[in-house]
């Protein structure tokens, strides 16, 4: 039995919308078959089996929003179970709502989206690994630039 889960996709990434299912239960899966499209608020994705055997279960259907790690679906060999999968995706829900209400959490987000930065300083930041609330923060500017990037990374 293999669960089919959300994988990270990017180091930000939190849910993901399941678009389309391109398999359906009882089709056979070959390893590395795409049998979903996800969508982010990024971009497409496709989701591919990670093992080969028969989709024995859609767990997620199509318009779901999940988060990582979320088992989407189950395959292997006709006649399997994996009963833990409810409580597993239960645990998961559960954290993931709790880290989208924690206040601690969405201080940290509303601090982040506070942070005025034109498109190449996001770029350059992103490039060399900085954070720009930190940026920021040293340098005191209200809107961070290339220069104030460049800036900080000279100090």
């Amino acid at each position: 039995m293999t669960r089919i889960i959300i994988p990270q996709l990017d180091a930000n990434l939190v849910d993901v919308t399941i678009t389309a299912w391109k398999k359906s239960p009882g089709d056979q899966v070959e390893k590395g078959e795409t049998i979903a499209e996800l969508t982010t608020d990024k971009a497409v994705y496709e989701l591919e089996a990670p093992e080969s055997g028969e989709l024995l279960q859609i767990i997620a259907p199509e318009k779901s929003v999940v988060p990582t790690g979320y088992i989407v679906a189950l395959s292997g060999t006709a006649g399997e179970e994996d009963v833990e999968v409810e409580d597993a995706n239960k645990d998961i829900m559960a954290a993931y709502r709790d880290d989208s209400t924690d206040s601690g959490s969405k201080e940290k987000r509303e601090r982040k989206e506070r942070i005025r930065a034109t498109p190449k300083a996001r770029r350059l930041a992103r490039k060399n690994g900085l954070s720009l609330e930190e940026i920021q923060k040293k340098t005191g500017a209200d809107v961070v630039d290339e220069d104030t990037v460049n800036q900080f990374m000279q100090q």
